[in-house]
């Protein structure tokens, strides 16, 4: 699994589903402490999103 702010990874993936699953994370930039409290707050959801096998998941 990748987990990045980057689009051009979101975008590979749609091109094909080959590699490794895909969070994208779109947020704006944010203190690093800022995007901890997010990220703990929706963890849950991406851990469920990964179980079911999806290929990219979308967050903000």
């Amino acid at each position: 699994m990748i987990v990045s702010k980057d689009e051009d990874f979101a975008q590979r993936k749609v091109m094909t589903n080959a590699g490794p699953q895909i969070v994208w994370i779109r947020r704006p930039n944010t203190r690093r402490r800022e995007l901890l409290v997010w990220f703990e707050a929706v963890l849950p959801r991406m851990i469920e999103a990964l179980e079911r096998g999806e290929a990219l998941i979308e967050t903000s």
